[in-house]
C-alpha cells in the first residue's frame, strides 16, 4: 500500500504527538493496511468504521500523503466560526447593552446564556469552548465563577458567616485611619 518513503513518513507523523488525533488515526490505519491487516481488523483495533479506513486509503491513493492531512476547514480549526462578521457586529453591542440580570453588582453573562442568545438570534449552536473562543476573538475575556459550597448544612453556613463578620470587624478596627488634631501653627 504505502511506498517505503511514505511508510517511514507516515510512521514519523503518527508518532508526532502534535499531530491532530484524526490525522494520526489515518496514518495509523494506512500503516496497518501496509502491514497486511484487513479492514475489519483495523476497524476493531482503532475503533474506526471500515468506511473511514476506505476513505483514508482513497485519499492517499488520490492525493498522496497530503491527502491524509486535516483540511483547514474541517472541525472548526484555524479560527473558523459559524457567525459571520455582520452577526458578530450585532452580537457584541447586544451583549454590552443588555446586561444579564443578577443579584450582585458585577454579575455578567454566563457562557450558557450567551450560547442560548446565539442559538435564538442566529440559529447557530456553539459549544462551551466555542463560546470562549468567540469571546476571545471579540477581544473579551471569560472568567470562571467561584465554587458554591452547597454541601454545607444551614447551621454551618450561618456559623461561618458569623465568624467571618466578627473577624472582619476586628480587622477593620486596625485598618481604619484615626483622625488626630494637628497643630497647624508651624
Amino acid at each position: 500500500m504505502l511506498s517505503a518513503e511514505d511508510y517511514t513518513e507516515a510512521c514519523r507523523r503518527y508518532k508526532d504527538k502534535r499531530t491532530k488525533l484524526h490525522e494520526r488515526q489515518r496514518y495509523h490505519a494506512l500503516i496497518l493496511v501496509t502491514q497486511g491487516y484487513k479492514y475489519d481488523e483495523i476497524s476493531r483495533i482503532l475503533l474506526l468504521t471500515e468506511e473511514a479506513i476506505r476513505q483514508g486509503v482513497a485519499r492517499y491513493e488520490g492525493h498522496g500523503m497530503e491527502g491524509l492531512q486535516n483540511h483547514p476547514r474541517w472541525g472548526g480549526e484555524h479560527g473558523q466560526r459559524c457567525l459571520n462578521t455582520e452577526q458578530l457586529a450585532e452580537l457584541e453591542p447586544y451583549l454590552q447593552q443588555e446586561a444579564m440580570a443578577g443579584p450582585q453588582v458585577g454579575r455578567g453573562w454566563t457562557g450558557k446564556a450567551i450560547r442560548q442568545v446565539i442559538r435564538e438570534r442566529f440559529g447557530v449552536s456553539y459549544s462551551k469552548s466555542g463560546v470562549r473562543k468567540l469571546l476571545h476573538q471579540m477581544g473579551w475575556s471569560s472568567q470562571r465563577g467561584r465554587k458554591l459550597y452547597v454541601r454545607r448544612r444551614p447551621e454551618e453556613h450561618a456559623r461561618y458567616i458569623l465568624e467571618t463578620e466578627e473577624a472582619l470587624e476586628a480587622v477593620e478596627k486596625f485598618i481604619k485611619p484615626t483622625v488626630s488634631a494637628v497643630d497647624e501653627s508651624c
